[in-house]
């Protein structure tokens, strides 16, 4: 029986629904601080759903972003606040389940080629995978060009722990840099990832990429986003002024999933609007066909 991991959902989007009275370029981190039991209730409710892989909540508290708020002097207890509210959430459902370290961005989502270079990005990269040291594997996410993408499997292979790396696709199947999925699975290789994948890209655009992905790397997935659409993010604006598609519902989302594994993935979940509901149903469609792991045991 194939092995695949099962990530959690839009963690992000998920908090963001439940405390709607945070307004926050740093919303998720501003609930942990606010509301921690908020962001313990999402992450018991991922894991209740069968995901095998938890993300910490660390999205948006990369050293820059945290900086640009006046927030760079709390980072430390950022970190440690988002370990310990997961921790809650896997004493109140006894499951054994891998954390996550996140990777993100470290300006924002959907942005282009950084001017920065490989050093001082991977500068950056280092002092979050130090921070989030505690963590089982690492997840580097949403990335947009491969500059950033190699500083940040520099750090992660560094740690010695099992790490993948997703990539963001725009409609024409390239990076948002303008560089194309082949070139950017060959700049990443040398580092030894257990796997590269596609995430926060529209459903549509993992199933169109996935077959090209899995006959470049031997270990693939994806976790595709419910947005109609992120320019206005893309643009510098608020997560308030996007809006999720109606017509991704949980059975549409599991039909896309399954496609992407018949086409060789072994790593599924969900990006921002894949909700607790949308990975419920989709670990009980798996159930059965395949054996549900985490994200760790891909690297055995």
């Amino acid at each position: 029986m194939k092995s695949v991991a099962l990530l959690d959902g839009g963690l992000g989007q998920e908090i963001y629904r439940r405390a709607m009275n945070v307004t926050s370029r740093l919303w998720s981190v501003a609930v942990m601080q606010e509301q921690p039991d908020v962001v313990t209730d999402v992450h018991a409710d991922f894991i209740r759903a069968g995901a095998r892989t938890l993300t910490l909540n660390t999205y948006t508290a990369t050293p820059t972003r945290l900086a640009r708020e006046g927030l760079g002097d709390q980072i430390a207890v950022i970190h440690q606040r988002a370990f310990e509210v997961l921790q809650r959430a896997i004493e109140i459902t006894g499951a054994e389940i891998d954390i996550a370290g996140c990777l993100p961005p470290l300006v924002g989502s959907y942005r282009g080629q950084p001017a920065r270079s490989f050093e001082d990005l991977k500068s950056e990269f280092d002092i979050l995978v130090s921070l989030q040291d505690g963590a089982d594997v690492f997840l580097i996410e949403t990335m947009t060009n491969i500059l950033e993408a190699t500083a940040a499997c520099a750090a992660a292979g560094a740690s010695g722990k099992p790490f993948g790396v997703a990539f963001r696709l725009e409609a024409d199947g390239r990076l948002r840099s303008g560089e194309t999925l082949a070139q950017a699975v060959e700049a990443v290789k040398p580092f030894g990832p257990t796997a590269i994948m596609l995430n926060c890209s529209d459903p549509e655009i993992i199933s169109q990429a996935m077959p090209e992905l899995a006959g470049l790397f031997p270990c693939t997935g994806g976790y595709a986003n419910a947005f109609k659409t992120v320019e206005p993010m893309a643009g510098g604006a608020l997560v308030d002024e996007l809006e999720a598609r109606p017509d991704v519902s949980p059975g549409v989302y599991a039909i896309q999933v399954q496609q992407w594994l018949e086409d060789g993935a072994q790593v599924v979940g969900g990006c921002c609007e894949i909700t607790p509901e949308h990975i419920r149903h989709l670990a009980d469609v798996l159930d059965g066909d395949y054996e549900l792991v985490r994200f760790s045991a891909l690297a055995g």
